[in-house]
């Protein structure tokens, strides 16, 4: 029984050692030195084994060589810093998949990632760059692209050759123009583009199949391309404070209609029979023309005077979309109860994100 006893022991402290090794690995591997007023750093600070490193919310104003020493690295963390240029320190981590450096002053590139052709998610963030650095669409194993918050005004063409991306959030800069390119990424699923001063979406969009989240609102766009109602995976479509919106939600006023108008809508409306033998041919045209309120709770009809309204329609059940109609008058207005006929109000209803 003491045999036993002592053999279970030294069995006990065995895992426990084995496990305070790996944890001690574990540790070595990762790294957070955030949040610590850092304003550089030293080669003691940091064991060349670690593969995670947590840089962030401290005061560093350049990326310290030391960090091309680390020759492991998978992720690094540099955000909320005061980083102002992105150097050529990087280019030696041919391991690094994740890249952040969101929220800095960076207002220039001058890196050739060179052997960091292993990044897959790259967020520069809540920068200054005026525009898209050319040596991001080099990364072709890039996953997840985020420049959102900077003062980019173009897109350059050869950013089809990121082949892998999937995610692109360019929100909130100073776009106006898209590249017809764009449509070669076939793998986008999610695409930010909010908060621009976009005017026009390229037709080659209809090419973008696999993308489910595409963001718009907030933009200088008048009309859409017809191949985006063709994407069956799109699941989210914002296109709010667009000047294609805002004409659409906008209400004619109709003026009084005039008498032969009122005379037809009576012949129409209460089925009085006319022919070419009654009526003269032009005003048997005429009457022959009348157009059916859209509205289904009512069987009148108009002819020259109507209502022009807007109707926010569930497309598919995924998103709603305006659909232009006409109505014989205002008070057979389709829209639902409680809501009101203003432009804004109207807007605030529209479930386009």
């Amino acid at each position: 029984a003491e045999y036993r006893k002592q053999w279970y022991q030294r069995r006990v402290r065995g895992v426990s050692n084995f496990q305070h090794y790996f944890k001690r690995i574990n540790l070595s591997m990762k790294l957070d030195l955030s949040n610590r007023s850092l304003t550089h750093l030293c080669t003691s600070d940091i064991a060349a084994t670690v593969k995670h490193l947590d840089l962030s919310r401290n005061q560093l104003k350049e990326i310290s060589r030391v960090l091309q020493k680390l020759k492991t690295l998978e992720s690094l963390d540099l955000s909320e810093n005061q980083i102002a240029f992105l150097s050529s320190e990087l280019k030696c981590l041919r391991f690094l998949k994740t890249l952040i450096l969101k929220k800095n002053t960076i207002k220039s590139v001058a890196i050739d990632f060179g052997a960091s052709q292993s990044l897959q998610t790259l967020n520069m963030a809540g920068n200054r760059l005026p525009e898209m650095p050319l040596q991001f669409t080099m990364l072709t194993r890039l996953v997840h692209l985020n420049l959102g918050g900077n003062c980019i005004t173009a897109v350059p063409s050869n950013i089809s050759q990121l082949e892998c991306l999937e995610y692109l959030y360019l929100g909130g800069n100073r776009i106006i123009c898209l590249p017809s390119e764009m449509g070669l990424l076939d793998r986008l699923s999610a695409l930010y583009l909010h908060n621009n001063h976009i005017q026009h979406i390229p037709a080659d969009f209809r090419h973008l199949r696999g993308l489910r989240t595409l963001t718009l609102h907030k933009n200088n766009l008048q009309s859409l391309p017809r191949g985006l109602m063709a994407l069956k995976k799109l699941e989210s479509l914002t296109i709010r404070q667009n000047p294609l919106v805002q004409d659409f939600v906008r209400t004619l006023p109709a003026g009084p209609p005039s008498l032969q108008e009122v005379a037809g809508r009576t012949i129409k409306n209460q089925d009085i029979p006319y022919s070419c033998e009654t009526l003269p041919r032009p005003l048997v045209e005429y009457l022959d023309s009348a157009k059916r309120c859209v509205n289904p709770q009512c069987d009148c009809v108009y002819f020259d005077t109507r209502i022009q309204e807007v109707e926010f329609v569930d497309f598919c059940g995924l998103y709603r979309v305006p659909l232009h109609h006409y109505l014989c008058t205002a008070s057979h207005s389709t829209q639902g109860e409680g809501e009101t006929t203003t432009s804004s109000d109207r807007l605030r209803r529209v479930l386009l994100g």
